[in-house]
């Protein structure tokens, strides 16, 4: 009978490396009380996995610790998880390799920069363990305090086990140098030749194929697709909008070019930091807009790694590499900023009297101004759903059909006095059957016609949706209740009691609430 493999969990013939998760670190990782990986079927295979998946586990451990002690006020000590000396060794081959992929990308400088023969003669040196301490602390010393500093080890200076891991890192820069010059002359195939760095290579593979593969060529677009068809047939969450997956597949393509590929599967922690380190120090994106496009990755990496049963982030069977990556915080702007001034409101309405030919023009501005509706709902209104209770009139906002709202639900909206005094009911009844409006709930052409005539002399000018939606909301400070002015301008409030009522008597309350809000002409 086979001995029992400490944190190894044999679950109806499935293997997965597990450990528990002491009580105090449990919020900080979503409540759970243990962590797992999947490591197949195979005994073999997984034995073969264990040692890896148990140091992945360790590491959300210590990366939960450190939360902790962060919360606490304690000083942050280093990860106490460390890693075999082989797979520190093939962690430092592989970064090198990554780090020659790097240069080779940024140019072709790179290519003509030789390879040190005496560097390459004191490496030999140091496997042969014919360099003293000092030596090997000038050779290798830095790679292994990165390592102490990430946990993965904790060897004294000058001590066996010390001298073991140098003479390690030393063999494993060698294999790299070799890859190097192999590469130089266009061999992007070889492999580590060293017994104890090629059987590590051979575990790492093993895990690769066992629980990866199939998901390797998975791109992002290919899960924003599985997302868009998944939600057309009521699973996996809400439908996203077009104007939303559109920011999304542009924010991709961003990042997409800064880490040169496509693959969902390769993406890192490390490349979520430098991608967001890169755009601050560049300063051509705001702190939100930076917050908000990697909020936008990591959502999608959700959905990939959901779609594939937690198999695309295997090491983390329910999260994703970017859970741990810190966003920026976001600068707190002035509300006032976004919203229309008096005035330029006034200029607005005013000009809109003109465009009687246009009918976008001259009635969507004046149905923000006195709804506090976006531009999106105002464009998906029908002659239908303008309709009349009790000599009061309201527009029907609705959801389905191909209609949305920001909120997904529909509402009903009383029409404010001065859309009645304008003229707004006599033209609804001119109008034929169908949409009042032409274009789709996307189209940008009210906010240029804004931004090139009553606002041209208004620099960095709100747009109309913040614009008078704002305004509006602050209009109803003039004795509307805030259940009504949420109902009305459609925010939910997140309570249950959102969804309840909707007669007729609260039609006409909202009605009786809606003559407290001013006019603005």
């Amino acid at each position: 009978m086979a001995g029992k493999v400490k944190n190894l969990l044999n679950r109806d013939g499935r293997y997965f490396s597990r450990i528990v998760v002491p009580r105090e670190l449990r919020p900080f990782l979503d409540n759970k009380t243990e962590l797992r990986e999947a490591l197949g079927p195979d005994r073999r295979a997984a034995l073969a996995r264990h040692a890896t998946a148990l140091a992945g586990l360790q590491a959300q451990i210590a990366v939960a610790e450190r939360k902790a002690k962060i919360a606490r006020g304690e000083r942050i000590t280093p990860g106490r998880y460390p890693l075999p000396v082989d797979q520190i060794a093939l962690r430092n081959y592989n970064e090198r390799l990554s780090f020659d992929d790097l240069l080779r990308n940024s140019g072709p400088r790179w290519t003509s920069v030789g390879i040190d023969d005496l560097h390459v003669a004191l490496l030999r040196d140091g496997i042969a363990g014919k360099l003293n301490d000092a030596a090997l602390e000038r050779l290798v010393g830095e790679r292994i305090d990165r390592y102490r500093s990430l946990g993965n080890t904790t060897v004294v200076n000058g001590s066996d086990e010390w001298r073991t891991l140098a003479r390690a890192l030393c063999m494993s820069e060698l294999e790299a140098l070799a890859r190097v010059a192999e590469r130089d002359e266009g061999d992007f195939a070889g492999k580590p030749e060293n017994p104890m760095l090629a059987k590590a290579v051979e575990v790492d593979e093993i895990a690769a194929d066992v629980s990866e593969a199939e998901f390797n060529n998975l791109t992002f677009e290919a899960v924003i697709q599985e997302k868009e068809r998944l939600t057309g047939m009521g699973l996996g969450g809400n439908e996203k909008s077009a104007s939303t997956l559109e920011k999304y597949r542009q924010t991709v393509h961003d990042f997409e070019h800064h880490r040169r590929s496509k693959k969902v599967a390769s993406v890192t922690l490390e490349e979520g930091e430098a991608w967001r380190n890169a755009m601050l120090e560049a300063g051509k994106l705001s702190r939100k807009t930076i917050r908000d496009k990697l909020a936008a990755i990591r959502a999608i990496l959700t959905w990939g790694q959901e779609q594939c049963r937690g198999k695309l982030f295997p090491a983390i069977p329910k999260g994703t590499p970017f859970d741990y990556l810190e966003l920026p915080v976001a600068e707190v702007k002035d509300s006032a900023d976004r919203t229309y001034t008096l005035e330029q409101a006034r200029k607005v309405l005013e000009a809109a009297r003109a465009e009687v030919a246009r009918p976008n023009f001259r009635w969507i501005p004046w149905l923000l101004a006195h709804s506090g509706m976006r531009v999106g709902e105002a464009l998906q209104l029908e002659r239908a759903d303008v309709v009349e209770l009790e000599g009061n009139w309201f527009m029907h906002i609705r959801v389905g059909d191909g209609r949305t709202t920001k909120t997904r639900k529909g509402r009903k909206v009383p029409i404010h006095q001065a859309l009645v005094a304008e003229g707004f009911i006599e033209w609804i009844k001119e109008r034929p059957a169908g949409k009042l409006f032409p274009g789709t709930f996307q189209d940008q052409r009210l906010r240029e016609w804004i931004k090139e005539g009553p606002l041209k002399d208004v620099d960095n000018a709100p747009p109309p949706n913040h614009g008078f939606r704002h305004l509006f909301e602050d209009a109803l400070f003039g004795g509307v209740s805030n259940k009504a002015a949420l109902y009305i301008t459609g925010r939910s409030s997140g309570s249950s009691a959102d969804d309840y009522g909707g007669s007729d008597v609260k039609l006409l309350e909202l009605a009786n609430q809606m003559r407290n809000v001013r006019h603005f002409l």
